[in-house]
Order: structure tokens, then C-alpha cells, then sequence
């Protein structure tokens, strides 16, 4: 039995449904298929983090792209391709085996494209903008994102979430709430409970 190329099921073929193997053909992407952090973003499908911060710089930047539709071949090896902006190939690895590359190069070179691979090294602007103008949690921007666990903040009760389980009893929503919360435990300053959580103190008689 062989696993399905899409979703990693098990298939007498190459996919383990007509679903699949329609996915597959529709572009140069398959879901699922790698150990990268995937998903969509604006419904656009992110094949790792590295994608992801690659195609919000796009958008927001008003740059044209299009996820490859199809696959190119070549002496009967497939490629499918990862995006074409002004009539290239964007290809986007982490830490794939260049000799990998380097064949699927040759394939797109062979059907009349160039391609331009980008690394992590060659992404630094794309990571720097996507980190100062939303998070550097990454994967936190995919349409589908969900955090595994929820809080209360213990400083000013807004509920938010966290990938990684607190050891601690109090969890806070942030440093300034953080700070805040272990001001009014230690004592250290004039901090009330009820200021420490936004909310204005009494006026004194």
C-alpha cells in the first residue's frame, strides 16, 4: 500500500481519492505533503513559514503572483512549482538537498522558465517586515490559526491564547501586564489590584 502524495493516506496510486489527485493537479503545490508549519493565508496556500511571510510582503506591497498552476515535466519527471511573478518561477526552500533544486531547475529551464530559489538568507526583508508590522510568531497568521491553549489574563482579564502550556499559576497577556501584576504581588509600588487591571481607583475622601 502507498501513501497519498496530498494527504499522506494510504493509496493504491499515487492519490487516495479523486479529491486529492484534483488537488494535486491544480497547481504546484500539495497540501500537507511536507513537515513545514502550513495553511492559508487570505486563501492563498502556504507551504511553510517561509512562503507565508514571502506572500504577505507581496500583498502588501501591491507585487503581482500567482500560485504555478499545473507542473512542468521533463524526460518523465514532474515539477510542481511553488509561484510565478512577471513570467518566473519563485521557488522557496528551507532546507532542501540542492541537487533537488538543481533537477527541478533543469526541468523548468527545459520547458522555457527561470527560476528565481529563495532561501532564508535571501527572505531577511520579508521576515524583518512581517515581524515589525504583525508578529513573530508566524504561523499565527494563517486563516485557519488556533491556538492550543487559552488564558485569562491574571492583570486584566482578557482572554488570549498560547501555543505552549503555562507552568505558571498567574498568566499574563503581555510584558506590561506582566510587569504590572508582579508589581501589586511584590509590593513595590502604589499599584491597587483594581489599577493594576485598567480600572481607575476611588477618589480618596
Amino acid at each position: 500500500m502507498n501513501s497519498c502524495i496530498v494527504c499522506g493516506k494510504d493509496a493504491k496510486n499515487k492519490y487516495c481519492s479523486r479529491t486529492c489527485g484534483g488537488k494535486a493537479s491544480k497547481g504546484g503545490y500539495r497540501p500537507g505533503s511536507g513537515r513545514a508549519k502550513t495553511g492559508y493565508y487570505k486563501g492563498i496556500y502556504c507551504g511553510s513559514t517561509y512562503e507565508l511571510c514571502w506572500v504577505i510582503y507581496q500583498l502588501d506591497h501591491g507585487l503581482d503572483f500567482n500560485r504555478f498552476e499545473g507542473f512542468l515535466e521533463f524526460n518523465g519527471k514532474k515539477y510542481f512549482p511553488d509561484f510565478v511573478q512577471n513570467n518566473k518561477i519563485i521557488e522557496i526552500k528551507g532546507f532542501e538537498d540542492q541537487a533537488k533544486v538543481d533537477a527541478k531547475t533543469l526541468i523548468a529551464n527545459n520547458n522555457g522558465y527561470e527560476v528565481v530559489v529563495l532561501r532564508a538568507d535571501d527572505l531577511q526583508e520579508e521576515f524583518n517586515y512581517v515581524k515589525s508590522t504583525y508578529t513573530k510568531n508566524y504561523k499565527s497568521l494563517y486563516d485557519e490559526y488556533k491556538p492550543k491553549f487559552e488564558y485569562t489574563c491574571a492583570c486584566c482579564g482578557n482572554i488570549f491564547g498560547k501555543d505552549k502550556s503555562s507552568k505558571y499559576t498567574k498568566v499574563y497577556c503581555s510584558r506590561s501586564c506582566s510587569l504590572k501584576g508582579n508589581r501589586v504581588v511584590s509590593g513595590h509600588n502604589q499599584y491597587t489590584h483594581r489599577e493594576a487591571a485598567g480600572v481607575a481607583a476611588s477618589p480618596s475622601n
